[in-house]
């Protein structure tokens, strides 16, 4: 990593420090808010299984109680991951400021460039899986049609 030590370099303005406090503030939140829905999210997935088990005889379910355990689990470690950089970013960012730290700073946005990174790359998992299966019908109804 290329560190540029020179009285030229990029400084933060009190403005810039305030409105990254304001951002710190919403991510704080939002990472926390997250957390608990991935608690909860675990919390389902430990308890699928017997709310399956107590639905009326007669009703099929599509999945299985253990798929769908770990169906959940898997969307709660996936979520787990961003929300956990989100945090990182803030707390960091918060000892930064107070503490006039540019290490803290260095290490807030290198949680907050891990975020987006983790974003970028679960979209793109998600268009290329909605191609896949795109084309997937598109080849069941041409040969169902056929």
């Amino acid at each position: 990593m290329e560190s540029h030590e020179s009285n030229e370099g990029v400084k933060l303005t009190d403005q810039a420090l305030k409105n990254l406090n304001e951002t710190r503030k919403w991510t704080m939140f939002i990472s926390i808010v997250g957390f608990v829905f991935v608690a909860l999210m675990v919390l389902i997935a430990l308890f699928i299984g017997s709310v399956m088990s107590n639905l009326p005889t007669g009703s099929s379910m599509p999945i299985s109680k253990g798929f769908a355990t770990v169906i959940y689990l898997v969307i709660a470690a996936i979520y787990f991951f961003p929300i956990y950089y989100l945090y990182k970013f803030s707390a960091h960012m918060k000892i930064g400021i107070v503490s006039r730290s540019q290490e803290d700073i260095d290490i807030a946005f290198k949680n907050l460039n891990a975020h987006y990174k983790f974003l970028g790359v679960l979209v793109a998992i998600v268009i290329a899986f909605y191609v896949f299966v795109l084309i997937g019908i598109t080849a069941f109804g041409a040969l169902v049609g056929a």
